[in-house]
């Protein structure tokens, strides 16, 4: 019976992808935009408003996390300075967006340290709970606070995708937190070129 049953099973998956072949194709490579980000109103790390209109017409890389983060956010934008530097000139011609959704800690003066182990060129920002939660969703981005250790501290669980939109504002690929700057280098490269297009 339990052999029947597989046996349906695989017979019902083989028909839904010979059906719709472009399931299993990277989201980027897809015929269709997929549509993420949304408009925004949000405050960089050197205290001026930064909206989405600055983005028109530019490709960027957009991370969200938090300074607080013990690994995976200092870790991928570490590895975003060091590809940004492997680029040469054309790193000059795409924007890296730091998003956090914790604003309650990561005010202004925080995310100015904090950045400053960075490439400079990574642009940190920070706003209302509102709005950065309104900005993460856009993106589909998940964040979840656990609980407060016994001095009050607390982590994240969270998406650590890079997000990859090209001077259209559309979604063209990602960076995942397994990638090496020499892994990010010809995406970001083809990021820059798809500017062009």
């Amino acid at each position: 019976m339990a052999v029947l049953a597989l046996a349906g099973l695989l017979l019902g998956a083989a028909f839904v992808l010979a059906s719709y072949p472009g399931l299993l194709r990277p989201l980027a490579s897809r015929a269709e935009p997929v549509a993420l980000g949304a408009p925004f109103s949000l405050t960089d790390q050197t205290g001026k408003s930064f909206t989405s209109a600055q983005l028109q017409g530019v490709p960027f890389a957009v991370f969200f996390g938090f300074t607080h983060c013990p690994d995976e956010c200092p870790t991928t934008l570490a590895d975003l300075t060091q590809a940004l530097k492997l680029m040469g000139p054309d790193a000059g011609k795409l924007k890296v967006l730091f998003v956090t959704f914790d604003p309650a800690r990561d005010t202004v003066p925080v995310m100015a340290s904090w950045l400053k182990n960075f490439d400079p060129r990574i642009i940190g920002l920070t706003g209302s709970a509102d709005a950065v939660d309104a900005l993460a969703k856009s993106y589909g981005v998940f964040f979840k606070a656990k609980a407060p250790d016994k001095s009050g501290n607390y982590d994240y669980t969270h998406t650590s995708t890079t997000y990859l939109m090209d001077a259209q504002g559309r979604f063209v690929g990602e960076l995942s937190p397994e990638d090496a700057p020499k892994t990010m280098l010809p995406k970001l490269e083809a990021l820059v070129h798809s500017g062009a297009s």
